[in-house]
């Protein structure tokens, strides 16, 4: 059938595209055979062809329909064209645009795979394939997810499927979707799983190297992921993964193959729980024979596989001893690190593994301490080897072993037979795999080492005593052997056990002598003999401030005075006096005078020491200062024996009764100052008018002074009658100097007229129990001194 008979617009035979657009069958089958033939001998071509076409879509869509085709070789076609252009990432972003929702090109390439036909299936699961090559095309494909799950349970379906393509196309989808590491996380999670991984480590024992190489890429990417470690153990060792990996390697089909095995070995052996699995396998031996053989290999990418095995498989303990057995491994590896050929990259992976691998080497000399008669100690550097194995020390004296184990330090006990011969110890280093090291230096020991006593500390003195505590310090003692510890003893009980060369004894009674004595320790809890010395506790007011004294100034002042604590607590900073309680001093002076007290008061002084180590105050002293002389002198007025001698006073007294006093009488500065004696100044202020009524009456037994006028007189000075019954105390001599004093302040009479008179503070106190004169103005007079 033509063209020109069959199409409504006639066909270009030279567009194969516009065939696909022809309802003619013949025509279609043409420009089917013209696209893969030309898929197969240029993808790019094919692929730019259907983008630059007028109608791109459409074409698209004319594909998608032969998807759907009840012709399984139109499908089948239809299949491998969009599996060519899958491969493409504009066209995977054009087909993503096209198609959206469930019925797009995905869901029907994923129906596929229920078909009969094989070939559909596999051109199927290929063009599933291609899509998840791309990065747009896995994000396209993880989208949906119940597409991505009927995927993968048709997957777990294909794997086992009879035709070897098809499993290969099933291994290659696994393959790809494994290499981003959020879908191998969703394949893991999935209820199908562990069907997958078991079928995938089937494939790896499939004939087809494809498939092979496909599994082994799939199986070493999943045991890499986060959650494959429970996968790992459930189905790995249950199915041999480790031995088809093995006869993988050694199959022989080609370097890929190799690079391929070994990856997935470094994946598995990457995580503790695999690198296990991977060394409790029988044939662990035969795998690293595979990787000298890819060690061996000319091709510098296989070497740096096989290289990157070995270090994955050393850098755990279990893995560096088989390895370090293989000894054409081992040698192949130094070969490589001297090979001027090697690259960067390779030289890296391969000094690594030689650092895992190295044997032991000789170790330091021992080091021995505390020697004595009896015992010493022998200690020796840690060996901490870059292979992570395990170290057993060996310590030896000539042909005897005098200690094997794991420890770094130990006491060798010296009988008295080995005290009379030079030791000789010698260590060395051993692994589980039967790695010994060489033997160390000899370190000889003489017997006059051996016969080293342990003597006592030196120079043992008090630094600091109070009334419960002693502080002691010592000095090391002389010689080789060195105490492990002190012991301190009070009067032979011991107190104390300390590694340090002080102690402070304590719980001390004050004021009491005690014997201090400190011995050393040493090896085995031999005791040297003791340093002895004597000290005594301090008083209990020792710390405190001593000889505290209080003087009585006066009745307003206390003089205060205090020693030095005769052993002072710590350092003396200052000293604080407190007056009933009340801090009046804080200084360093030990005398203070307290002023401005008050008269006839009992004070209580406390003088507090402050040190560095706290307070200590001092025995409190009381003391009463001065009473006022004056406020008790009306006791005088009426006492009898001094009103006697008042009544017999002779002519020599200092109390004077003026009899008569002249009236209208003058007085002139000059007579003043002669007749007016200086004590009746404060009694000038009263008012002597209402008083002239009254006559001047004279005590029985005094005779009128030859001074005193019958007359009274009138002036400035006033004279008053005295009673029979008024006595008055005499005022001292300061008083009339005082009196004095306020007289001579003015020089006028007038001013002495009108001065208003001051009662001083030695005035007359008259007594209770008289009876007061009515009139209280009218005080006894004081005449001049005879």
């Amino acid at each position: 059938m033509t063209s020109t008979t069959c199409c409504p617009a006639p066909c270009h035979n030279r567009n194969a595209l516009t065939w696909l657009l022809c309802p003619n069958i013949d025509h279609v089958s043409s420009a089917l055979q013209i696209l893969v033939h030309l898929a197969q001998e240029d993808k790019g071509e094919l692929v730019e062809k259907v983008l630059q076409h007028c109608n791109p879509e459409l074409c698209i869509d004319a594909l998608r329909k032969l998807l759907k085709s009840p012709a399984s070789w139109l499908s089948s076609t239809g299949a491998c064209i969009f599996g060519v252009l899958l491969e493409n990432e504009s066209m995977v972003l054009k087909l993503q645009k096209g198609t959206k929702g469930e019925s797009n090109l995905i869901c029907d390439l994923v129906q596929m795979f229920t078909e009969d036909d094989p070939d559909v299936v596999m051109n199927a699961a290929g063009a599933i394939a291609s899509l998840v090559e791309t990065t747009s095309g896995r994000t396209w494909f993880l989208q949906i997810q119940s597409v991505f799950s009927g995927v993968l349970e048709s997957l777990s379906v294909l794997l086992e499927n009879e035709r070897e393509n098809t499993v290969n196309s099933a291994a290659l989808i696994l393959a790809r979707l494994s290499q981003c590491e959020e879908t191998c996380e969703k394949v893991l999670s999935h209820s199908s799983a562990c069907k997958i991984f078991r079928c995938l480590t089937q494939c790896l024992s499939c004939s087809h190297k494809d498939t092979a190489m496909n599994a082994a890429f799939a199986v070493g990417r999943l045991c890499g992921s986060k959650q494959a470690k429970i996968l790992i153990l459930r189905v790995a060792k249950e199915h041999q993964l480790v031995s088809r990996l093995q006869t993988l390697l050694l199959s022989g089909s080609g370097v890929e193959m190799g690079q391929t095995v070994c990856f997935a070995l470094s994946c598995l052996a990457n995580e503790e729980d695999g690198h296990a699995l991977l060394m409790e396998s029988t044939c662990v031996p035969t795998l690293l024979n595979g990787l000298l053989q890819l060690l061996q290999s000319p091709d510098p990418d296989s070497i740096w596989f096989a290289a990157m095995t070995v270090r994955i498989l050393v850098s755990r303990p279990s893995g560096v001893v088989p390895v370090r057995i293989h000894c054409s491994l081992h040698e192949q590896l130094k070969i490589l690190s001297m090979s001027p050929s090697t690259g960067l990259e390779l030289q890296e992976e391969v000094n690594m593994c030689l650092r895992k691998l190295e044997r032991l080497s000789k170790p330091h000399p021992v080091m021995v301490t505390n020697l004595s008669s009896t015992s010493c100690t022998v200690s020796w550097e840690k060996c901490r080897p870059e292979s992570g194995l395990e170290v057993i020390y060996s310590l030896f004296h000539k042909d005897v072993m005098l200690y094997h184990g794991l420890l770094c330090q130990v006491t060798i006990p010296i009988s008295p037979k080995q005290s009379k011969e030079p030791l000789s110890l010698q260590l060395n280093l051993s692994t589980p795999d039967g790695d010994i090291s060489p033997f160390s230096e000899p370190v000889v020991i003489t017997p006059e080492q051996l016969d080293t006593r342990l003597k006592p500390p030196r120079e043992l003195c008090v630094i600091g005593s109070t009334a419960t505590q002693v502080r002691l310090c010592w000095i090391e003692p002389e010689g080789g052997a060195k105490p492990k510890s002190y012991q301190i003893y009070c009067n032979d009980t011991l107190v104390k056990t300390t590694a340090l060369l002080g102690a402070t004894v304590g719980c001390l009674s004050p004021g009491t002598s005690y014997q201090l004595s400190v011995s050393s320790l040493g090896p085995g809890d031999t005791e040297s003999p003791r340093a002895v010395t004597e000290v005594r506790t301090a008083e209990d007011q020792d710390h405190a401030p001593s000889a505290v004294t209080v003087v009585v100034l006066g009745r307003h002042e206390l003089q205060i005075n205090w020693g030095a604590p005769v052993a002072p607590l710590g350092r003396l900073f200052k000293y604080e006096l407190s007056l009933n309680g009340c801090v009046v001093y804080l200084g360093t002076e030990r005398s203070y005078t307290a002023c401005r007290l008050s008269a006839n008061t009992a004070y209580t002084c406390v003088v507090t020491a402050i040190t560095s180590r706290g307070r200590c105050q001092s025995s409190p002293v009381t003391k009463k200062t001065a009473r006022d002389e004056f406020l008790h002198s009306h006791r005088y007025l009426h006492s009898h024996s001094h009103q006697s001698a008042s009544k017999h006073s002779t002519p020599s007294s200092s109390i004077q009764v003026i009899s008569e006093v002249k009236k209208n009488d003058t007085v002139s500065p000059a007579t003043l100052n002669s007749k007016v004696h200086p004590t009746m100044i404060p009694h000038r202020a009263l008012d002597l008018r209402k008083d002239r009524h009254r006559q001047t009456s004279v005590p029985k037994g005094i005779q009128p002074s030859s001074h005193t006028s019958k007359r009274y007189r009138q002036g400035p000075a006033g004279v008053f009658s005295v009673s029979s019954t008024d006595c008055l105390t005499v005022p001292n001599q300061e008083h009339y100097e005082y009196m004095f004093r306020s007289l001579t302040i003015s020089s006028t009479p007038e001013d002495l007229r009108h001065f208003k008179a001051k009662i001083s503070p030695a005035r007359p106190q008259w007594n209770s129990d008289r009876k007061v004169p009515i009139d209280r103005e009218k005080l006894p007079g004081i005449s001049k001194q005879i």
